[in-house]
């Protein structure tokens, strides 16, 4: 839903971002990331033209009341009316992570970003295991968007009258301003981090 909603807030507005926006749904990524390693693997435009990818599962719940996820340490993190956790943003570009920071503030979004799932070394291995590696892999910058975990996760409880509906909307406003910023910029996200073997294992 917040991937088509996008779509649409960008097609209608009359000044569209100078570079093309591409938006692709992915299946089987709990199988094991069967369509972006597809899509990666076969893209539907030469994959160096990339300039990033903005990865969103599961943004539609992160209230105060669910556990999203657990810091390296084992400590509980929990949600809240500002909460968002980032994946990635920077381990290929700085550039990109200081942009979508940048975007945060500047747009007054103001969320509060949550990083403890990104470190490295990270036992629950987020950074291997949703859509945007794919394409990290082949060392295109990326950032994934998630509201973490929650008590429903892959329950048959998981519906959609638990879903935030005000909250979905507001990451979906954010991950669109940061698609217009980095469709109107002269320059891509400059990739100063090693890059990854697209063959090797991933490793948080």
């Amino acid at each position: 839903m917040a991937v088509l909603e996008i779509a649409e807030y960008l097609a209608t507005q009359k000044v569209k971002p100078k570079r093309s926006t591409l938006f692709v749904w992915h299946a089987g990524e709990e199988k094991g990331l069967w369509g972006s390693a597809h899509f990666t693997e076969y893209p539907t435009v030469p994959r160096d033209s990339i300039v990033a990818q903005l990865n969103m599962d599961m943004v539609g719940r992160g209230s105060a009341t669910d556990q999203t996820g657990m810091s390296a340490d084992g400590k509980e993190l929990r949600g809240g009316p500002d909460y968002l956790q980032l994946v990635g943003s920077r381990r290929l570009s700085t550039e990109l992570g200081d942009l979508v920071e940048k975007v945060n503030t500047g747009k007054k979004h103001n969320f509060s970003f949550d990083y403890a799932m990104d470190a490295n070394g990270h036992p629950m291995n987020i950074y291997c295991r949703s859509d945007h590696y794919e394409y990290a892999k082949w060392g295109v910058p990326v950032t994934f968007f998630t509201t973490g975990g929650h008590s429903a996760y892959h329950q048959l409880t998981d519906e959609p009258q638990y879903i935030d509906y005000p909250h979905m909307q507001r990451v979906s406003r954010l991950v669109a301003d940061i698609a217009t910023e980095l469709g109107n910029r002269a320059t891509r996200p400059l990739v100063d981090q090693p890059k990854l073997n697209p063959r090797g294992q991933c490793k948080q």
